[in-house]
Parts: C-alpha cells; structure tokens; sequence
C-alpha cells in the first residue's frame, strides 16, 4: 500500500509511514459517501460466440480480455471491482479519490476499446473472431467500505446502477457517459448527445453522450483563460525582479509559485512567460501528469523539446536527450548522462541568450525531476536561466526537502477582485446582482470555484450547490490526510464553520480521533484546511471544504455525532437553537436511513420543541428572519397531526406576514383557525383571530375586547400586550388620542412584562404617533418622544426607528429638515436590516410628509406613490387607506385635481373585495380633499356639503394637526369658489390650531393664504 501523506510504498500494513512518519490506517475505515466514477464493460454478442469457440478456447479468449481491460483500468488509476460474467465493473476514486477521476475513466474507456482493436487483430488471425464491446460510464455519489489502501472496495448507489443501464444500452463499439461525468470530461472529450435515454428502474429520461475520443488535458483548453486577468499584477511584478536578477548576475534561480488549486497560477505563468519572451528570453514549457503515458522526465521533456530547436546545440548531449528525454521523457541511456545533456545544452544557450524554463504542475513531479531540478541550480550558477516552478503547497508536503531559491505564493482573490471576476465571468447575462454576490462570496476568492459556480448559472441551476469539479478537488485533497487528521476534520465539519478544541472534545467521543488533538490540528493548519482564529478558536479555511468533508461522512456517523454534540451542548446548558439544530440534523439524517423507531422519534420531538423554544424567543426578540426559519423547522418536525402544530404554526404565519410573506401567512391563519374552532385551544384561536384583523381593522375593536378575558384567564401577558394595542389603534384611528394614550400605556406594561421586542415597539411607535397627532404642543411632543427614547430605545434598534418617524415629522413640523431626514435614514437602516416589509411601505409615507413640510412635493408624490403599491401588495388596508390620502393631499397641492379626486375615491373605497378604513381621521380630510376638486370644478353647493361633513369629522377628534388641515384645506376650496373673505377667515382658523400644535410650517402656509387676495 501507499502512504496518504507522502504517497511512498509501504509494504505490510505498519502503522507509521517508514517514509514520513504519518500514521496509517490498521483496519478498515468506516463506510464513507464520495463522488466516484463507475466503468461497466461488457462484451457484445458473447452467446453467439461460446456457440463459435470450444469452451476451452473460449475461456483463452476470456482470460486475455479481463486482463487486457483489467490492465487498462488499473494504469489509469482504477478499481476493478469485480467481474460479472462477461461483464468487468471499475471504479475510479476508490480507495483513493482523485480530483480527475472522471477523466481518467474517460480515457481509459478509450484506451479500452483502442486495445481491444489490437486484440482483435490478433484473434482474428488465429481464430478468426473479433470482440465487440458496449461501455458506460457514469458518475455519482456512493457508499464506499473496505481497506484504504486495498485491491477490493464495494460501492453501492444509484451511480453505479445507472452506469450498468448506459452499458446495456450503448451499441457494440460505442462508450456511453452520463451527464455528470460529461460535464466533469468538459472540453477534453469529443463526442456528440445521445439523447435522452430511458434507464430501467429511474423514472426520468437520462441524458447520456457518446464518446468518440479524447482531447488534450491542457489546462488552457479547460479553464477561462479569456477573461481579462484580474489583481495579479503584484506577482507579476515580483517574477519580473527576479528575471532581472537572473539576467543582471548572470546566474540560475529556482522559483516555486504556488498556491490552492484553481487559484490562477497556471494562467499567471503563461501570462507572464509571453511576457518574458517579449523582452526577447527563450521560454521552453512543460507540465508534469499525475498519471499515465511518459517516462519520469516528461515535463522537463516537454520543455526541452521547445529549447533544442534554438543555435547549435552540443552534438553528443543532443544526441543523449534524443534516445531518452525528447523520445519518451525517460531518462535513457542513465539519468546521470541525462542530467549531464539538460545542463550542457541550457549551458550552451545560456551564452547567447536568457533562458526561461516553466514546469507546471510540479506537485506530480517525481524524485527524479526535482532531483534535476536541483543539480541545475548547484551547476549553472554562473549561467542566467530561470526555473518557474508551478505547483500546489502539497509539494512542499511531499518532499520536505525541495528548497528552491525562493517562494512565491498566490493568493486567493480579494472580494472587490472576486466581484469583478464575476462580472466578467457573466458578461451580459441578466442575473440578479444579489446572486452574483453570493457567487462571489461562496468562492472565497478562488477564480476556478467561481467559474465554475457562474458555469451553474449558465446550465440553468442555482449556485447553491458544490460544482462537481469544484467538489473533486477538495475531496482529493481530503483523501490523502492522515486518519487521525481526517477523523478531526471530521468532528469539526459537525460543529460548524468555526469550532473549539472543547467542541472537537464533545464531539469526538462518538468515533473521534484518539489521543491528543494539538497533532492533528496543526497538521490541518499546515495544509491550509483550517485556519488558528484566536488562541481558543479555530475555522475552516473554506465554507467549500467543510461542506465535502461533512458530505464524505456516512450519514449514521453524522447522525451519531450530531446527536452526541447535542448531548454536550444541552448538559452544559446550551442554547435552544444550537441544540435543536443538532437534534434535528440527528433526526433527518436517520430518517433518510430507516427504519422510523422510537429513538428517532425522540430525537424528531426533541428538536422540535427545542426549534420552536428558540423560534418563539427570537419572533418577540424583532429577529423575524431567524424566527421564521426556527418555527418553521419547529412546525415541519411536528408535523400537522401534533397538538402542538397550531400553536407553533400561528407563530410561523406571524412571522411571515410581518416579513411580507403576506398570502402565505394568511392562509397559515386560517388554517390554524380552522384546527381551533372546536375550542381545544381558545388562546391559539385567540391570537390567529387577533392577528387576522391587521386585514380587517374594522373588526378590531370587537375581536380584541372578545379575546381579552381568554388572555387574562391565561395570564398571557404577550396576548394582553396586542389586545390593547389594537384596541388603541382603534381609538386611535377615531381621532382620540387622549384615549388612546391611556390604552396605550396599558398595553406597554403587558408588553414589558411579556418581553416582546417587536410588540412593545409597535406600542412605542403608537405612542410616537400620538404625540404627534394629538393635542400636545409640538415642542412638548419631542421632548416626551425624546424620554421613550431614553427610557426604552438605548439598545433597541427597532424602538429607536418607530419612535423616530413621528419624531422626525414633529421635528419637520418646527423646520428642522435636516435633523428630521436623518431619523428616517436610520429607522429605514433599522427596519431594512430587520427584513420588516411593512418598512417599505410606512417609511415612506413619513419621508413624504417631511418632504411636503419642506416644500419638496414631487419628492413627497414619488415616495408616496411608492408606498401605496407596497401597501396594496402587503395587503394592509389602514397602511394603504393613509398613503392614498396623502398622495391624493399632495396631489391636490400639485394642481392635479383629477389625479386627487382619483386617490382620495380609492381610499374611502378602499382596495378591491375589502372593507373601507372609515376612521374620522381619514374621511375628514379626503372629504376637505375632494370639495376642493369640486370647488376647483364650480360646484359650490356640493364642495359646500363636503366642507361642512368635513369639518364636523374633524370636529370628533382632539386632533388639531387633523382639524388644521381640514380648515386649510376648506380655505383653498373657498378660495377656488371666489369666496376670499371667507377663505381668510377660514385660513385664520387653521393658523389658529396650527399655532396651538406649534406647528411653525402650517401655521406659515395659513397665514400666506390668509393674506392672499
């Protein structure tokens, strides 16, 4: 077997590599879920030819045939499985993944039938018979069991059944690949669509291609290398130094840029070598294969292939490179004269020229290559050529003696730089620029990941998911780590992104590492798996590796493990969300498995009671988003049938009609109505019923006085809290204020009491309201809107925003503009931040008012206009019955008459199949409204009605904001009929009540029209 570490043979089964020292595995690892690639092979027609052949000359040809196809599959890093008849079965990436897997099953499909040919030939001679054989290749996730560094493995999974079907379907001759493994072969394959085929057992078509043959590997040919470059000109700038060194001091210099897969070293070398043969430097490149066809030296080959063509070179040294190197990369007739003919020949060019020698890939690299490598540097040093080294930090790894001359390491994009990239990647696709950030971020600066996310894009799928070339490479790198670092990797991927040496201790009981973790840790840290945070914490260096790792481990283990951890966390007195979270991933995954027994079903209870705790405690914390998501969960774990499920249920809808998620919630509420109606849960019932009236304000006052003996005898503080909110609200909308702040008050306790974030603002925000609408002076309103702030909103963001919009109107109302629009620029971060939907509707409705005060009414129209659109989708009449009248207010003092007479109709209509806000406060100022549309018209008996119904409404409330702007409103509509004395004396009147609110701005627009002739 090999060594995962350092990849030398160590025979037996020690437990210590002879080599490096890292620890192997004894025994067979537990079963573990990966991404491989399937091979069936399978002769076509064999009935008819044991008819031609006697048995014995049969089995002959049987013999030569496994081994010929067995010896295909093993030289491209396969595992032959086993043989089924006439039928051989390999899989690529057991026991060892590799991120080519699919590739090389590719190529050694062609390679299998390529040999056949030759095989055939031969038969055909002797016996005169040719075989024909069907292939199909597929790649999938599996289970995968048996010894690590064995011959034998067993696979089971959808994937390897799927590849049979595509062998049995494909025609003599032909190779079958499904989508997956398509897609991973990419470029490199040449083929053409077979169509959607039909696979015994799967319910969709599948489809599949035909595989004709395989191109080169190059990574240009597989990669992006036309989008401009981005942030590299750093390093670029570093190579140039270094080439000017070489060719300043005439000297060799050995440099190693590396960097993470996918990271762009490959292109930053090729970019900047066409740069260097600009200056007139001789480039000769080559890149080293992790496998396959090519002696040792084949990247050195490659290069010098490039090199020779260049002067006269020495005639005995070409002729050594000629037999061996530039033949077959082997170092033929010795390594000795080989290296001797590589120096000698870069010697000769070296006296005319400056030589520039890049090998890509040289983590693959053997002994013999870097030893090369190194006898370049101890004997051209007076010679000026430059090696540029491109490899992965796994070199460094694999032979702790490589020390070239110096390092250069690429790192990974910055996030402005990931953006670009992204951009570029996309160029005109019409994609939501949310996605592309999430793109962006997902990828941590890896330019391969985010190609290959944006290539998710342009299939038509979300980038939610891991790219399966993105997936191959992680999960490769994960293969070749010790066991003891795997297992700890392992336990970490359970706890999170982030996690602690404690963490890892609770959890690694359940099939954890032994021994100390200091080892293991530092081991992850040097291979760039996971990052040292702060003394005590440490964090996976990519969201991408934690996903694979997690994704690789049987889900009995992740099931044990989470359960486990959920057991720590609960016995130390750990968080309802955390624990649930665990519990619940607990459940999921030994449901997936079966069978449904009883401790499945507590680790189901467990994590739903724990979901739904902590859902609750974040809904009356304001945290809509996260309660949403924890009630939600919560619900789907007790499932409709448990007694449980409406109460947790209403929650659920609550949260979602306060996040905008209005239809949804609705139809949650009713249901939750319809499960409670035979009494078996009143203060359920209770609460939906309540919530339900946010649609139906003019059943407020009724369902609130109904519901609030039931929250008494249940001594629901929270229940209590919205009853008398509501109640208010009512009174509120009556022009009552002086009432109304009484009920609030009331409602405020219960809300404190309750410890409900999102209810004590909204009674708070009431209050605010209050103050300004109501009989308190202006100059009295701020300061008691400034005490709530002091006294409830120090460490309460949502306080400080539904506060500060009344404040902000009151503070307009003196001519303080400027104070005023940076309280709504906060209450909108606020609210914005807090995903509150109802936000988009109501911040504009005080921005507009500001903006009137401040004579800005086409600022004031756009918002407004906005808002009643947000309203009518939210479904909020009272909301949409207040931005109507305001905007048909505007509109009015715009000169739109028609366009007012439109707004003001629809909000004493209201929207359609809903009853009208007919609230005093309202309907006085639309009726002031539309008689000065039917002033403006002529029609003096009719806006003389109006005038009057309005003023009477007004007259209901102890509002003089509202009675002012009845009478100016009045004023203008006497004003449009001719009638000038009255409408200065009306005008008077209004600058009257203006004064009495120390309302500075309106009391200045009544005095103006007062004094108008």
């Amino acid at each position: 077997m090999r060594c995962p570490s350092c990849l030398a043979e160590t025979p037996g089964r020690p437990r210590f590599c002879p080599s490096c020292g890292t620890r192997l595995a004894t025994s067979a690892p537990a079963e573990t879920r990966r991404i491989v690639t399937v091979v069936f092979c399978d002769l076509a027609e064999s009935t008819a030819l044991s008819e031609r052949l006697d048995p014995e000359s049969l089995r002959a040809v049987l013999i030569r045939y496994f081994a010929l196809m067995r010896d295909q599959l093993a030289w491209h890093g396969g595992t032959v499985e086993k043989f089924i008849g006439d039928a051989v079965m390999a899989v690529f990436g057991v026991p060892r993944l590799h991120e080519d897997d699919a590739l090389r099953a590719a190529r050694a499909a062609v390679d299998m039938r390529s040999a056949l040919e030759r095989l055939n030939d031969e038969l055909d001679r002797d016996l005169g018979i040719r075989l024909g054989v069907r292939i199909g290749v597929n790649t999938g996730e599996v289970v995968a069991s048996g010894h690590a560094h064995g011959e034998q493995a067993l696979v089971a999974g959808d994937a390897v059944n799927a590849a049979a079907r595509l062998q049995q379907l494909a025609g003599p001759g032909e190779i079958l690949l499904g989508p997956e493994t398509w897609r991973l072969v990419g470029p490199s394959a040449v083929g053409r669509a077979a169509g959607p085929l039909v696979l015994r057992g799967k319910r969709d078509p599948v489809t599949a291609w035909r595989l004709d043959a395989m191109r080169s590997d190059d990574p240009a040919v597989l990669r992006r290398f036309d989008v401009p470059f981005v942030d590299r000109e750093e390093p670029l700038r570093e190579l140039d130094r270094t080439l000017d060194r070489v060719i300043r001091g005439r000297r060799c210099r050995i440099v190693t840029l590396h960097g993470e897969a996918g990271v762009g070293k490959t292109r930053l070398a090729r970019l900047w070598a066409e740069r260097a043969s600009r200056r007139g430097v001789l480039v000769g490149s080559g890149r080293c294969r992790p496998y396959g066809a090519g002696g040792t030296l084949l990247g050195v080959a490659d290069a010098m292939r490039e090199l020779v063509t260049v002067g006269t070179p020495d005639p005995e040294a070409l002729a050594v490179l000629r037999a061996g190197l530039l033949k077959d990369g082997t170092p033929n007739p010795s390594y000795q004269e080989t290296s001797w003919a590589v120096r000698t020949l870069l010697r000769d060019l070296g006296r005319s020229t400056y030589v520039l020698i890049v090998l890509d890939d040289v983590q693959w690299a053997g002994g013999p290559v870097l030893d090369l490598l190194g006898h370049l540097a101890e004997e051209l040093r007076d010679v000026p050529v430059m090696v540029l080294c491109v490899a992965r930090p796994d070199l460094f790894d694999r032979t702790p003696g490589w020390q070239p001359a110096s390092r250069l390491s690429l790192r990974p994009l910055g996030p402005a730089d990931s953006r670009l990239l992204v951009s570029q990647l996309v160029e005109v696709m019409p994609h939501d620029g949310t996605l592309l950030e999430r793109i962006a971020e997902r990828a941590e600066g890896n330019p391969l990941y985010l190609e290959q996310l944006v290539a998710m894009l342009g299939d038509g799928e979300e980038p939610h998911g891991l790219p399966l070339t993105v997936h191959a490479l992680i999960a490769a790198r994960v293969d070749r780590l010790g066991p003891d670092a795997r297992a700890t990797l392992e336990c970490a991927a359970v706890v999170g992104r982030e996690f602690t040496v404690e963490e890892l201790q609770a959890v690694r009981g359940a099939g954890g590492p032994e021994g100390p973790l200091e080892g293991p840790l530092e081991e992850l840290g040097h291979k760039c798996f996971v990052e040292h945070r702060t003394e005590a914490t440490f964090r996976f260096a990519s969201e991408l590796i934690r996903e694979v790792v997690y994704g690789g481990m049987a889900k009995r283990r992740r099931a044990e493990l989470h359960e486990r951890f959920a057991g720590r966390l609960a016995a130390a007195g750990g968080g309802d969300e955390v624990v649930g979270t665990h519990l619940e991933q607990a459940y999921r995954l030994r449901a997936d498995l079966g069978p449904h027994d009883e401790h499945t079903a507590r680790l189901r209870g467990g994590a739903a009671a724990r979901l739904s705790g902590a859902g609750a405690v974040a809904l009356r914390r304001s945290d809509l988003s996260r309660a949403e998501n924890l009630l939600s969960r919560g619900a789907d774990l007790l499932g409709p049938d448990h007694a449980d499920w409406p109460r947790v249920s209403g929650r659920v809808a609550e949260a979602r009609i306060t996040l905008g998620e209005v239809a949804g919630g609705r139809r949650l509420l009713t249901e939750v109505l319809r499960r409670t109606a035979d009494g078996a849960d009143p203060l359920v019932a209770a609460h939906a019923s309540l919530f339900l009236t946010h649609f139906e304000p003019s059943r407020s006052r009724e369902v609130a006085r109904r519901a609030i003996p039931v929250f008494e005898a249940a001594g629901d503080d929270l229940g209590l809290a919205r009853a008398w909110t509501m109640v208010a609200q009512e009174a509120q909308g009556r022009g009552r204020f002086a009432e109304t702040r009484d009920m609030l008050r009331r409602a405020l306790d219960y809300a404190v009491r309750s410890d409900a974030e999102l209810e004590r603002a909204t009674i708070l925000g009431n209050l605010a309201a209050t103050l300004w609408l109501g009989p308190e002076p202006a100059p009295v309103a701020v300061a008691e809107c400034r005490a709530l702030l002091s006294a409830y909103g120090r460490d309460r963001g949502i306080v400080r925003a539904v506060v500060g919009c009344p404040l902000a109107v009151l503070l307009a109302m003196r001519g303080s503009f400027g104070e005023a629009r940076d309280a709504l620029v906060e209450a909108g971060r606020v609210l914005t931040g807090l995903r509150h939907a109802y936000a988009e509707a109501f911040i504009p409705i005080f921005s507009a008012a500001v903006e009137s005060l401040a004579g800005r009414w086409d600022v004031a129209e756009d918002l407004l206009r906005g808002a009643c659109a947000r309203a009518l989708d939210l479904g909020d009449g009272q909301l949409l019955a207040t931005a109507s009248r305001d905007l048909a207010r505007t509109l009015a003092h715009r000169g739109d008459l028609a366009g007012a007479e439109q707004w003001a109709r629809a909000a004493l209509e209201g929207p359609p199949g809903a009853a009208p806000v007919g609230t005093p406060m309202n309907t006085a100022e639309l009726h002031a409204i539309l008689a000065r549309v039917l002033a403006a018209r002529g029609s003096r008996e009719d806006a003389g009605d109006l005038m009057e119904r309005a003023l009477r409404e007004a007259g209901e409330t102890d509002s003089p904001v509202c009675r002012a702007t009845v009478l100016l409103g009045n004023a203008h509509s006497l004003a449009a009929l001719g009638a000038h004395g009255e409408s200065a004396a009306v005008a008077r009147d209004a600058a009257a009540e203006f004064a009495a609110k120390g309302h500075l701005v309106g009391h200045g627009w009544a005095l103006r029209l007062a004094g108008r002739r």
